[in-house]
């Protein structure tokens, strides 16, 4: 039962509740149904004498899911998650059977136990989903939730498994989960035949799998094979039912949840609850967002029918005061009892069914109705309501009423009469009956949902008892016909759900509430039961009927010292204790008590026996005092008694305040019952007055870092005595603690010494301190006043004078003028220099304006103008009447002034011919010293209105009016406005009924007021609603008025808002939506008590309406299958009712519009029938009908072509055909001669597939021998390596200006034009003159990109020593930028996506400048160590000279598709400029070029040196040294190199045959490119035409291209290759590559180089996406640039994360990160081949896809470089947002901070580059864009008020005249 799991009773009631249904015996009282659920750990079970038994599981999440007790003997079997319990009656346990888990998935049917499944599988809980007992064969049937529910039989004695079938479909019972999903019902027949199950079960959406109600058999053998076979299975009829597919089309999560079921004379019943058919699937499915009506029913079946012909559902529910109870919770079948018979009209013996419902129809499961109620059903009066339904089917009348099976109504057949025992015939059935059959209340709760239900029998009553949520017990009885009932809740505090308990002694009072009638009386013996069941009952005070006779207990004194012993009880209405009475305080201890007449004398436990209690607690313990007969053993009465602890106070004042008799010995520093036990007679304190104290002290104020004693007042304070210590205080300061030695001067006085005090931080400027004062160690001193020390510092948030100058006087801060900070007097060096409070000198100077609002206002004054700033005076007076706002008097107001912070003043009147000014604040007096005036200026306005509309509206108010106009957002006092051009007010009811009224504006004492007047017009009244009536789901109304109407929407009042006007007295409206409860869904049409409109604020309430609403039409599907099949012009017919609502006019008409696809159909209504003309379509197509509020598809129509043949066509086609057969044998016969060919090839195709699969598993075992073992190599190789990084010029210069080596900012320039450049510089500097420049050129057609990267570099060099007014050049460009992208409407994730303006490029060069130091310090050695690792295992492996391929590579283009033989050898190199030093050993290999070895040697050379520092490989030759001086110059090309056709190949080391271990050197370059060997000597001749070509071999740069070289002799035309020839050529033959196999086979070596290089990538981009990484923190660009970021997106309310993630995304990383990444040559001196080129990029593109939050959708088309990483990008993102995420929560960077950092980077880097250069450079644009750049600056207005145009002509003079 997937959403409808429930806990349907607690064990509470298994183990109670039965007690009341077993007979007495010595067995434990605990029975259950099989059926009860809990998801309780704990059950527990009463003992006929008195203790609980009770059991835990062993795991906590095994819940407990199913009970059954064995009523023969009293085992109880608990059918639990992974277990089966067997235990005794008193729950001790006896066997356990493991059930799980297991590994299983739901998915797998079969399971896997019967055939592998595809599924994943996972452990899995089995969870017990039905627990029966088979008392005729003395089993038990455990059916779990693994495997698809199949079931396991063990025996009852020891849980011994007899079987366990599963290898047949019929044996997967369920593949819900849930506990409550399935029911059984075991039905015999005697001796004769076996046993059947009855299984009823919910199918979570598998009907195809499992039938929801099925008979099979339980076969005696366990292991039978026909175990839980269907009783009756053939062809058509089988013994089950199975839900309809078609259902599932209606509601998709249909399903039927079985709640309760029992077998009853010839019959078997289930109660069910499940969704309602009838709403169609609007209403049935719950996906769509609706609330699906569910109904109860009971399900009947004749138990001796197989085909089940007899199965008949019946609805039940009950109403209670009105009130629909129609959801099932629980049910419980039992016998009715003489006093219920009569009122329910049965025989006391007949069955009757209580049941527990919920509330309504529809289930809430996240808003669940507490309101359930108890019914109760006769039995005989539900199968008489059957009958006569049978009855009625079998005449012919109605339909079979069962909407979930047959979806479309099927018509009853006459045929015959029946009786009360007809089982069915196979026409007519399965039947529903669609009436309720309604129970009758007993008792309803709406506070406590019920939720299980028990009942019996007993002495005529029917007893019930009920089971609710919060687990509480209730028992209710029937007492006579007007449906009286007793209800008591149980009080016992043990119930809940989860804890159960149940059967608790009660006390004697509560057991006698609870007594009536027959019910259970007490015996005073502390036991609740029957007055026959009590002993001895008949003696007096033995037994308690009325609540006067139970024992009342007495105790003196109430309360005792735990260390006291005595106390007396009197007792009353005690029994004859002759036996003698024992006294127990609860499980302390047990005392024997002495009975005297009726008191009772007991000793209290020993000190040591009570509970320890603590202050937090209180200084006492309530315990319970029971008396104990020792006749019984039993507690017959209890009482309340108070244990009190004097000494867990630790303060006099505690002490002598408890309510208990506690005194407090002052030199002990004890507290104590016992006065006695002080030690001095003057030491004990018993009132508060005498407690040593601290007195209240006023402030005491102590500054940090200042000696000072603090002297406190006291009382009482004790003399220490010989062997004590003395006085201390104790001061807690920021959670340390400091101990400074104190001095007593007498009882009332105390001194701590001289010390000074310090606390850490300036966030506070006073600290309140914690002060104890203690004596003798530990002793405190109670400081009832709460007195603490106050540290203070003059200095802490005082940064002003006048901030300084308001502080407490008492703290005796002064201002130091010299110091400019603010200080005590004492450390301010001269008197004369400060400033103090009320001192001579008061006033602080220089008083400054920060912040004022508004900034507008009108001229007519009464604006408040609220002035922030420092130093604005400390008293009101100084300021009042010294304030002027654009010189007009602004009069101060006393209530808005903060002393030296803020001002609130009201301006006044200003005159015509003032508009603007700044604010002036004269403190005292307006001389300079005193005098603040802002830099802002405050401007007057002139509002104005202008319109107003709508101009009329009703007398009731409410109307919406929008007041159009200029300046509403001046002033002070502003109303709702947006952009200060209109602003927006209500209407109020008019005060003097219909007319004109003015309308006006007041802002502050400007009040505008204009010829605009508002008519107040009558309230509109309903004149005419058409049509009258509407459906459920609403239509739309015609709504008429006798007056104008006024706005254009109003809202209506219901569930739709508006109303559309239309016309000046109509709207329309649509209907309010009404909701359907079961009335209403039974074709019954219901009037509104009251209907209306809501205008304004003017209600229309229409009482008397005769409004209706009507059923809403219902349409059955088009077809069973949902398909209709259809010719083309044939009518498309709808079926179903409701469609012409009657209204009393006759019938009503509504709109339908049916689509067929897209397109409508012409329509025809009838009462139950849409007749629609198809339009001219074929194909397939979805019907769609609308009508109101509601849209349905009945199904699909699929319209086929249907055109005749003309005679001419189909003979035709014979001709055709017989033309196919003839070509058909023709074909046959050239096909027998072919296929013998055809075998000969397919053999010789296999044998060539073999071969190739044989040489694929070599070649990956390769590939993953290669991954496993270079990691290791690769990182030893790299170990001890230098990194070579360029200079910070270097560097600089390769980024901002790639491959240009020499460029003129590095060269001095000529002096003559130094005078214009230096003013030229100047007008840089210039931050107006800088951005309109930038601005111009980039408006400018021929300004090109590289020009604007150009200008951007040249820029950023200038400004290299002014790198805070570069940034702030920076941010304004950005700002503009980022104005213009969201102005333009682009995407905003395209933001700095491309490098398109000079702001881009400058952001490039701003982070290149600001993060060198990061790169050195830590993101350097990651990147050189990738380029490494990458440079070392490309080598590892053949590299084709010519095009850059190799066989290791990251992308797929660089990769050598083919097999290449090689072999790694090892020569001896002879150091160059060094011969005697030792040989070198070098990794080469033999396929190498006499280049790529060269290469290789001078990188094993020069391992640690640059690579500008090293020889050049095109400069020497390499010599291969022989045995016996014999030595040879290998190259490239010679007089040996092989040629081929016009194909020539490179030489290489295999081509000279050189061994392992030869002897190498290399010496300067030779001039013969070809050897000529002669013993011990090597002839040099001239070189021939090969010598113009060894270039392309032996440059350093030959590798740098992306694109295979081949170059071609000029003289003949021969093409070079090495290791690939090139791929592209046609005159390429088959076999030309050598052992050349599929080349996709090859790209797993991609995995296996990605594999190996993992490490590295990893290591780098987390270096990059650490906010602290290997000690460096993060540079504070990064964090400066994205706070900027962040401002921008909040200034123009971007809160979407991906944009912001985007920006930054495009900001840093990839603007930066990918260039460094790509181009490892900009940060080291090293050389980069191709194919660490080309590797780097499938780095560089891997960072791009991990900062990108766009996910990218990989197919097997996908470019392998993204296939690579696809997996470990998720991972990388990761990294990226948490990375943005910590720097986010950075603590922002101030512009103080920022700047700083910018000006140690501009001093450390001044003189890199030449200024002036670079200012000619810049300059060379001004030349060709002078007029544009002229003409730009004139009209900028603060161009022209500092004349920028005019100096810069000056500039092109100076320079005109110079050059």
């Amino acid at each position: 039962m997937t959403s409808f799991t429930r806990i349907r009773t607690y064990f509470l009631l298994c183990c109670f509740l039965s007690s009341l249904v077993l007979p007495v015996t010595s067995q434990t009282v605990v029975q259950a149904p099989q059926t009860h659920t809990a998801g309780s750990q704990v059950i527990t079970a009463l003992l006929q004498e008195e203790e609980y038994a009770s059991f835990h599981a062993e795991n906590p999440e095994w819940t407990f899911n199913h009970l059954a007790v064995d009523y023969r003997n009293g085992n109880v079997y608990l059918g639990a998650v992974n277990r089966i319990y067997k235990l005794s009656p008193n729950l001790e346990v006896q066997k356990s059977h493991e059930t799980g888990p297991d590994e299983d998935n739901r998915k797998c049917y079969p399971p896997r136990i019967v055939q592998p499944c595809s599924e994943p599988l996972t452990l899995t809980n089995n969870v017990n989903k039905m627990l029966l007992m088979d008392y005729r064969e003395n089993r038990l049937l455990a059916c779990g939730s693994l495997y698809q529910g199949i079931c396991k039989i063990l025996r009852l004695d020891d849980l011994f498994k007899l079987g366990e079938p599963f290898h047949k479909k019929e044996h997967y019972l369920s593949g819900v989960n849930e506990s409550g999903s399935v029911f059984g019902v075991i039905v015999s027949y005697g001796n004769a035949s076996p046993d059947m199950l009855f299984v009823a079960t919910a199918v979570d959406g598998k009907p195809e799998y499992f039938p929801t109600i099925s008979s099979r058999k339980l076969a005696r053998n366990s292991e039978e094979d026909g175990m839980f076979a269907y009783v009756f299975h053939d062809e058509f009829v089988a013994s089950m039912i199975k839900i309809p597919s078609d259902t599932f089309t209606v509601i998709p999560d249909f399903d039927i949840y079985y709640i309760y079921g029992f077998a009853s004379g010839n019959f078997v019943y289930f109660l069910t609850l499940q969704p309602e058919m009838g709403g169609g699937p609007t209403t049935g499915s719950s996906s769509a967002g609706r609330e699906q009506v569910y109904t109860s029913k009971i399900v009947r079946l004749c138990k001796a029918d197989t085909a089940f012909n007899s199965y008949v559902e019946v609805p039940i529910g009950c109403i209670s005061d009105n009130v629909e109870y129609r959801l099932l919770e629980a049910a419980y079948l039992s016998k009715a009892g003489a006093i219920l018979a009569r009122s329910l009209d049965v025989a006391p013996d007949d069955d009757v069914l209580f049941a527990i419902f919920s509330k309504g129809q529809k289930r809430r499961p996240r808003q669940a109705s507490q309101d359930s109620a108890l019914c109760v059903f006769s039995l005989r009066k539900i199968n008489e309501k059957i009958k006569e339904r049978l009855q009625s089917c079998y005449k012919g009348e109605g339909t079979l009423d069962l909407a979930w099976l047959k979806v479309k109504d099927i018509p009853c057949s006459s045929l015959l009469t029946i009786d009360d025992d007809f089982c069915g015939l196979d026409m007519n059935a399965p039947l529903g009956v669609s009436e309720m059959v309604r129970g009758k209340p007993l008792f309803s709760d709406a506070v406590d949902k019920m939720s299980s239900v028990i009942a019996y029998v007993y002495k005529n009553h029917s007893l019930v008892f009920v089971g609710t949520k919060s687990g509480q017990v209730k028992k209710v009885r029937e007492t006579n016909i007007e449906r009286k009932y007793d209800k008591y809740a149980n009080r016992w505090k043990g119930v809940s759900p989860g804890q159960v308990t149940a059967g608790m002694h009660m006390s004697i009072s509560m057991c006698v509430f609870v007594s009536t009638n027959n019910t259970p009386c007490c015996c005073a013996f502390s036991r609740c039961a029957r007055k026959e069941k009590c002993e001895r009952s008949s003696e007096p005070r033995r037994f308690a009927s009325d609540i006067k006779q139970c024992v009342r207990l007495s105790v003196h004194p109430n309360n005792i010292s735990v260390s006291q012993f005595s106390l007396v009880l009197e007792a009353h209405n005690v029994p004859e204790l002759s036996a003698g009475v024992n006294c127990t305080f609860e499980n302390l201890a047990e005392m024997n008590g002495l009975v005297e007449g009726n008191r009772i004398k007991c000793s209290s436990p020993a000190e040591k026996e009570m509970p320890r209690i603590i202050v937090d607690k209180g200084d006492h313990q309530i315990v319970q005092l029971y008396l104990k007969s020792k006749e019984t053993g039993l507690a017959f009465a209890n009482t309340s008694f108070v244990f009190y602890n004097c000494s867990v106070h630790k303060s006099c004042l505690s002490c002598v305040s408890s309510p208990y008799q506690c005194h407090w010995c002052k030199y002990r520093h004890d507290c104590t019952h016992d006065p006695r036990t002080c030690s001095f007679q003057e030491g004990r304190v018993k009132k508060p007055e005498g407690c040593p104290q601290l007195l209240p002290a006023e402030r005491i104020l102590v500054p940090v870092n200042v000696v000072k004693p603090i002297t406190l007042r006291a009382k009482n304070l004790p003399q220490p005595q010989s062997g004590q210590r003395g006085y201390e205080c104790l001061l807690t300061i920021q959670g340390n603690e400091h101990r400074v030695p104190a001095l007593r001067f007498n009882s009332s006085s105390v001194q701590c010494q001289n010390t000074s005090y310090f606390y850490d931080g300036m966030e506070m400027s006073s600290l309140p301190v914690e002060l104890t004062v203690i004596w003798n160690g530990d002793f405190s001193i109670d400081n009832p006043a709460h007195n603490k020390v106050h540290l203070y510092k003059c200095d802490a948030q005082r940064g002003s004078c006048g901030l300084c100058l308001k502080a407490d006087p008492l703290f005796g801060c002064v201002w130091c003028k010299g110091e400019n900070r603010c200080t005590l007097k004492q450390h301010c060096a001269n008197e004369n220099t400060w400033l103090e409070h009320n001192g001579i000198n008061s006033k602080c100077t220089h008083p400054r304006i920060t912040k004022i609002t508004p900034l507008r206002g009108p001229r007519e004054g009464g604006t408040l103008v609220t002035i922030h700033g420092e130093n604005l005076g400390l008293d009101f007076r100084e300021i009042q009447g010294n304030v002027k706002v654009a010189e007009v008097d602004c009069t101060p107001i006393r209530e808005g002034y903060i002393p030296a912070e803020q001002i609130v003043c009201e301006m006044g009147r200003a005159e015509m011919s003032q508009y603007t000014g700044n604010v002036q604040v004269c403190v005292g007096q307006c001389t300079s010293e005193f005098m603040a005036k802002s830099s802002k200026y405050y401007y007057f306005v002139i509002p104005r209105i202008i319109s107003l509309t709508p101009s009329r509206g009703p007398v009731s108010g409410g109307t919406v009016v929008n007041i159009t106009g200029s300046h509403f957002d001046a002033g002070s006092n502003v109303s709702v406005m947006r952009g200060g051009l209109w602003l927006t007010c209500r209407t109020h009811a008019s005060l003097h009924g219909i007319g004109n009224v003015s309308v006006s504006v007041s802002i502050d004492r400007a009040h505008l007021q204009k010829d605009l007047q508002f008519e107040y017009v009558e309230d509109p009244t309903i004149t005419k609603i058409e049509p009258e009536w509407s459906i459920f789901r609403y239509t739309f109304l015609s709504v008429y008025f006798d007056s104008l109407l006024t706005a254009e929407r109003y809202q209506q009042n219901s569930m739709r808002p508006f109303c559309d006007i239309l016309g000046p007295t109509t709207m329309v409206c649509q209907a309010p939506e009404l909701s359907i409860s079961l009335a209403r869904h039974q074709e019954v049409p219901e009037r509104p008590e009251e209907f209306g409109f809501k205008l304004d604020d003017l209600q229309i309430t229409l009482n008397n309406t005769n409004f209706i609403y009507f059923p809403n039409p219902e349409f059955e599907p088009i077809s069973p299958s949902g398909v209709l099949e259809l010719k083309p012009g044939s009518p498309i017919i709808l079926k179903g009712r409701n469609f012409l609502p009657a209204t009393n006019s006759g019938n009503g008409k509504l709109n339908y519009t049916v689509l067929i696809g897209e397109k409508p159909c012409i329509l025809t209504v009838s009462e139950n029938q849409l007749l629609c003309e198809s339009p001219n379509l074929i194909g397939r197509h979805k019907i769609l009908a609308r009508v109101g509020g509601i849209e349905n598809s009945p199904g699909s129509v699929h319209i086929t072509s249907d055109s005749p043949l003309s005679s001419t066509a189909i003979i035709g086609i014979a001709a055709a055909g017989a033309l196919l057969i003839l070509v058909i044998v023709a074909v046959l016969i050239a096909y027998k001669r072919k296929s013998r060919e055809s075998d000969l090839t397919l053999k010789r195709l296999q044998m060539q597939m073999d071969n190739l699969e044989s040489r694929v598993a070599l070649e990956c075992k390769e590939a993953f021998a290669e991954l496993q073992t270079d990691i290791h190599e690769l990182t030893s190789d790299l170990d001890g390596a230098g990194i070579p990084f360029l200079d910070y010029r270097t560097y600089t210069m390769r980024v901002l200006f790639p491959g240009i080596e020499e460029h003129p900012v590095l060269r001095d320039l000529e002096e003559q034009v130094e005078k214009g450049l230096k003013l030229f510089g100047q007008l840089i500097n210039n931050k107006i003159f800088l951005l309109c420049f930038i601005r111009t050129l980039e408006a400018q057609r021929g300004f090109s990109m590289r020009d604007r990267g150009n200008v951007a570099s040249l820029i950023m060099t200038v400004l290299q020593s002014k790198l805070e007014y570069a940034t702030d050049v920076l941010k304004h460009l950005l700002s503009d930028l980022i104005d213009r992208n969201l102005e333009s409407k682009n995407h905003p994730k395209l933001l700095l996506r491309r490098t398109e303006s000079v702001a881009e490029k400058m952001l490039t060069n701003w982070f290149t400048f600001l993060l060198y130091k990061f790169l050195k310090e830590c993101a350097g050695e990651p990147l050189f160590s990738l380029f490494c690792a990458i440079k070392q295992q490309m080598e590892k492996g053949p590299i084709d000279s010519i095009t850059g391929e190799a066989r290791y590579s990251l992308s797929e283009d660089k990769l050598i598709r083919q097999q290449i033989d090689y072999k790694t050898l090892v020569v001896n190199c002879i150091h160059p400029e060094n011969e005697k030093s030792p040989e070198i050993q070098v990794k080469v290999l033999n396929c190498d070029t006499i280049s790529q070895v060269k290469e290789k040697i001078l990188d094993a050379i020069y391992k640690n040196v640059p690579h500008s520092h090293r020889l050049k490989a095109s400069d020497m030759d390499l010599e291969w040294r022989q045995g016996r001086g014999q030595r040879m110059i290998l190259q490239d090309e010679d007089i040996t190199t092989k040629i081929e056709g016009d194909w020539k190949r490179l030489n290489m080391l295999s081509h000279y045959q050189v061994p392992d271990n030869a002897v190498m050197a290399l010496v300067p370059k030779q001039v013969t490119a070809y050897n000529s060997v002669n013993n011990s000597t090597v002839s040099r001749t001239s070189a021939s035409k090969y010598e113009n070509m060894i270039k392309y071999t032996g440059s350093p740069d030959s590798l740098r291209t992306r694109t295979p070289m081949i170059t071609p002799d000029l003289e003949s035309g021969v093409k070079v290759w090495h290791l690939v020839k090139n791929h592209e050529h046609g005159d390429q033959k088959e076999g030309d590559r050598g052992s050349k196999m599929v080349s996709e086979i090859y790209l797993t070596r991609l995995l296996a180089t990605k594999g190996t290089l993992q490490k590295f990538v990893d290591d780098l981009f987390e270096t990059i996406f650490s906010t602290a990484h290997r000690g460096s923190a993060l540079p504070l660009a990064i964090k400066y640039m994205f706070d900027f970021l962040d401002e921008q997106a909040d200034k123009h309310n971007i809160h979407d994360p991906h944009v912001r993630h985007t920006w930054k995304s495009n900001c840093l990383p990839l603007r930066f990160w990918v260039n460094v990444i790509k181009n490892p040559q900009f940060v080291f001196d090293i050389h980069k081949s191709s194919i660490t080129d080309a590797c780097l990029s499938v780095v560089a593109q891997t960072f791009m896809d991990s900062c990108s939050t766009s996910e990218h959708r990989l197919g097997k088309d996908s470019p392998s470089n993204k296939l690579l990483y696809a997996k470990d990008i998720p991972s990388y993102k990761s990294w990226v947002e948490r990375y943005y995420s910590d720097i986010s929560k950075m603590p922002a960077i101030s512009d103080q901070d920022m700047n700083a950092y910018l000006a140690e980077q501009s001093r450390m880097h001044m003189n890199e580059f030449n200024t002036m250069s670079s200012l000619s450079e810049i300059y060379s644009y001004v030349g060709k864009y002078t007029e544009e750049i002229v003409c730009a600056l004139e009209q900028d207005d603060a161009a022209r008020k500092q004349r920028l145009a005019f100096k810069l002509e000056q500039v092109v003079a100076f320079m005109s005249l110079e050059s």
